[in-house]
């Protein structure tokens, strides 16, 4: 079967290993206890080196205002060019990881230890433990949506589902 793309959107997140990173769209929460995390790299990609590597990355999710960087990312090479050097982006340490920093202007991150997941396939799937997480409120206000192929979107309204309190009985 062919792959289509009309599932979308989904909340763009940039993953950094090491001192590379690039955007991501095929992730999910799959586990609160453990805090657990599972996500795709592509085969040909070399961040899935970094990650087989150093067995670390952190999920970064950044402001819908960063967006035309975090995709370029997409287009650059971690085995020809510093990606942070060429876009101009200033990396600080992750706070509980051996060698990956993340963008200073993350507004949230989560920390991960990754293992990989034997599957077949053209992308290969890891599942990455939560060892760390922190983030500002502002990382849920605009977050950049991936609608497919090159268009992106972020969020024009929100709503938050209120259900009906319960009645109380009445006591005699």
């Amino acid at each position: 079967m062919q792959y289509t793309s009309w599932f979308y959107p989904m909340h763009l997140a940039l993953l950094a290993v090491g001192e590379n990173f690039i955007p991501i769209a095929w992730w999910t929460p799959i586990s609160k206890t453990p805090f657990r995390f599972l996500f795709a790299v592509d085969k040909k990609n070399y961040t899935l080196a970094l990650l087989r590597e150093k067995g670390e990355a952190a999920l970064c999710f950044l402001a819908w205002e960063e967006r035309a960087w975090i995709v370029q990312a997409g287009y650059l090479s971690g085995r020809q060019v510093s990606k942070s050097q060429q876009l101009g982006i200033s990396l600080r340490p992750a706070r509980h990881l051996a060698t990956t920093k993340l963008p200073e202007r993350s507004l949230a991150v989560f920390e991960l230890r990754v293992h990989e997941l034997p599957l077949d396939g053209d992308h290969v799937v890891f599942t990455g433990d939560v060892i760390h997480a922190e983030g500002e409120a502002e990382a849920k206000e605009r977050p950049i949506l991936f609608l497919g192929f090159r268009d992106f979107a972020t969020l024009g309204e929100r709503w938050r589902f209120e259900p009906r309190p319960k009645r109380r009985k009445k006591i005699p």
